[in-house]
């Protein structure tokens, strides 16, 4: 699909919408060993403690034999009577001792076990891997980061979210998917190295502003001086029809080189890089693990609920994150519908040679940028996980915006 060679305004015939999201689970490590090693510490304190209640009744026991055989012998009647040795006791003391050694022996294997315990448990939860006074370490739990778990790029910034799974699967559509174009094949599998985290929505007129207050993003079209697009002194009502300019819209109006100048503002105000998302990893992140037409699956009359789109917009941008439901298994919102978002790749035509380590794939067409995700004005065929377009990254749409990503270490 070619919306690049549209103009702006002739995007309208639809509308798409946003996406939703849901719980996050937690991750639990496996303490079995751990657990191993208690058990086999507490035995042990248990076996000595009666090693030496035996120890102590087989010396009683061997005391009072001896004293049985001193007692000296009593007259009775002129008659000298024999002492007689007491042979219970010595029975109990042979029995004592034979406790003793299988106890010694239950001992060392108990210390065997002890010690293999320790040397397989699990070392100490580490720290996480970013600097000091870094967010996304609230994200760090039990050595793992936690899928779904939220952070603020900075102190009142876009709150990124950790995605989840295992970082692998089959990017594309299958020959089968309904509404299917042939640039979204042939489906290919990507593994990422590293886990990462995208911002829970794309970024809103009021994220992007703040990036133009400090003078290191351009204007938005509708806020350009002299632009007939112009939110409130311009000819064409475009933007303003369609409340572009509202603080907790998708910023609209901005290009691929845009986009780019935000998530290298944003790299400075916090910790860590931000950049545009590659294609592997924006469809990753939209599918939430789902291989179906959107992150809830094949059934297109539920789309309403999770998106804004051509059925349901109204022909206006839609406030981040409001939609109906919100399931993504990630925590994600508006990853279909509401605006298109920009990405890294340069466009191929197909996913022939793609990598498969999911890196932002040059080469091919860098004239033209990769849309993803479906917008407010269009069906629901473009609204797909799999939906891709191009268009020349110098374009400002009221159809487009972005949201950045951060690489986690």
């Amino acid at each position: 699909m070619l919306l690049a060679s549209l103009p702006v305004r002739a995007l309208d015939a639809g509308a798409p919408g946003l996406l939703p999201a849901p719980a996050q689970p937690q991750v639990v490590p496996d303490r079995a060993a751990a657990e191993r090693a208690k058990h086999a510490e507490e035995a042990l304190k248990r076996c000595e403690a009666e090693k030496q209640r035996l120890a102590a009744e087989k010396q009683r026991l061997e005391n009072a034999l001896a004293e049985s055989e001193r007692r000296p012998p009593r007259v009775v009647e002129k008659l000298v009577e024999k002492p007689v040795p007491d042979s219970g006791a010595a029975k109990r003391a042979a029995q004592s001792e034979r406790e003793a050694q299988q106890l010694r022996k239950e001992l060392a294997q108990l210390r065997k076990d002890l010690a293999e315990a320790r040397a397989n448990a699990a070392p100490p939860p580490k720290s996480a891997p970013v600097a000091a006074g870094d967010a996304a370490a609230a994200c760090w739990r039990d050595g793992a980061w936690v899928s779904g778990c939220g952070f603020a790029a900075y102190a009142g910034g876009p709150t990124m979210r950790v995605v989840g799974g295992d970082l692998r699967y089959r990017m594309g559509s299958p020959e089968a998917e309904k509404d299917r174009s042939t640039d979204e094949g042939p489906q290919h599998e990507v593994a990422f190295a590293r886990r990462f985290a995208l911002a829970e929505t794309e970024t809103t007129v009021a994220q992007y502003l703040a990036c133009v207050e400090e003078k290191a993003c351009d204007e938005p079209e509708w806020r350009q001086a002299g632009s007939a697009y112009h939110y409130q002194t311009g000819t064409d009502t475009y933007y303003r029809d369609r409340d572009a300019h509202l603080s907790d819209r998708p910023i609209s109006g901005v290009s691929w080189h845009n986009a780019q100048q935000y998530v290298r503002w944003l790299s400075g105000k916090g910790q860590g890089k931000y950049e545009l998302p590659s294609e592997a990893m924006w469809e990753y992140a939209a599918r939430g693990g789902s291989p179906g037409r959107w992150y809830f699956g094949d059934d297109e009359s539920r789309l309403a609920e999770h998106a804004w789109y051509g059925n349901n917009a109204g022909g206006k941008l839609h406030a981040v994150g409001t939609t109906q439901r919100k399931e993504h298994a990630w925590g994600l919102r508006d990853m279909h519908g509401n605006v298109w978002e920009w990405v890294a790749d340069c466009w191929h035509d197909n996913y022939h040679g793609a990598p498969g380590d999911g890196r932002v794939w040059e080469g091919g067409d860098c004239g033209r940028r990769v849309w993803r995700g479906g917008s407010w004005s269009l069906n629901a065929r473009n609204a797909r996980s799999a939906i891709r377009d191009r268009v020349a990254p110098v374009n400002r749409s009221g159809h487009a915006g972005f949201r950045p990503s951060r690489m986690l270490p």
